[in-house]
């Protein structure tokens, strides 16, 4: 004998709902598909299991001796599915687990990596592992599922798009400042010292994009000797006199040295910071998004 035990589910749907009809709404299958369940549950076992010499009029379904004895079983089966079931679904629940996070410095600096401390003691099951990768290395990482999340940057006007399958979602917005040596002469229009040496960043990066942007929009010359991914580093060559810098804000607040100048300027735009993460059926995961809120929550602070 081989019983198929999704047949014994419909054998106790039947029973329980007092008939095919009823059966049928709560599997949310058609009257005919339960029917034939039943008729093939029947052949499996060799027994008739509905007594179907009292079907008729408003009563109930009645099942045979073996309809039910073999019920008995098939509740006992429905009990056990409805419990792993259960564990499952309080598990998915769970703020539990590692938390992978692509992050930069200015951003744990900024807002990031304390909102990440705090997360650690409000959810002490919830373990976050901070990864610093470049923007393009991260968001291949998310989809491929070996990290979680990825902190990235932009230019503000540049729109971002990611592969299917990944969400992303802006977080908070990082305004330009002008960073010059303490010996280059005050000014109030970037025109005025636009032909000195400046420090450019990879077309990639948001300093990069911004620079390109500022030269398209106001047609000054901008040279760049120096190229330079990471903002300590330019801030350092700032502040020896080498060149001077379009940096965001949060890179002042992370490191500024003395010997640097910061120029707020209109029309240089913003650094956007936003976040990538899987979006699918079953993700973000309950601990992924009890990170995500928290990030939101502190950029918006």
């Amino acid at each position: 004998m081989n019983i198929d035990p999704r047949r014994l589910v419909v054998l106790s749907a039947v029973d329980r709902y007092g008939g095919v009809v009823g059966a049928a709404s709560a599997l949310h299958v058609s009257p005919s598909a339960v029917s034939q369940q039943l008729a093939m549950l029947e052949s499996e076992t060799g027994f008739a299991l509905v007594d179907r010499s009292r079907r008729g009029g408003q009563r109930s379904i009645e099942l045979t001796t073996a309809g039910r004895r073999l019920v008995a079983h098939a509740y006992e089966l429905v009990k056990v599915l409805e419990d792993a079931e259960g564990e499952l679904t309080a598990l998915a629940e769970t703020v539990s687990g590692p938390v992978t996070i692509s992050a930069f410095f200015t951003v744990l600096r900024g807002f990031a990596g304390a909102a990440l401390v705090e997360l650690g003691q409000r959810y002490p099951a919830l373990t976050p592992h901070v990864v610093n990768l470049d923007d393009a290395e991260a968001v291949d990482d998310v989809l491929a599922g070996r990290i979680d999340l990825a902190l990235v940057e932009d230019d503000a006007q540049r729109r971002r798009t990611v592969p299917r399958g990944l969400y992303y979602e802006a977080l908070f917005d990082d305004p330009f400042r002008v960073a010059v040596p303490i010996d280059w002469p005050e000014f109030d229009d970037l025109a005025k010292v636009a032909d000195r040496d400046w420090i450019d960043g990879p077309p990639d990066s948001a300093t990069g994009q911004a620079m390109a942007r500022v030269r398209r929009t106001t047609g000054l010359r901008l040279p760049a000797p120096h190229l330079c991914r990471e903002f300590t580093a330019a801030l350092a060559m700032v502040a020896v006199g080498l060149a001077g810098a379009i940096l965001p804000e949060l890179a002042f607040a992370a490191s500024a040295p003395a010997d640097i100048r910061v120029v707020s300027l209109p029309g240089l735009g913003a650094r956007r910071i936003g976040v990538v993460y899987r979006s699918s059926r079953n993700e973000p995961t309950p601990a992924v998004r009890v990170v995500l809120d928290a990030l939101r929550s502190a950029a918006a602070g």
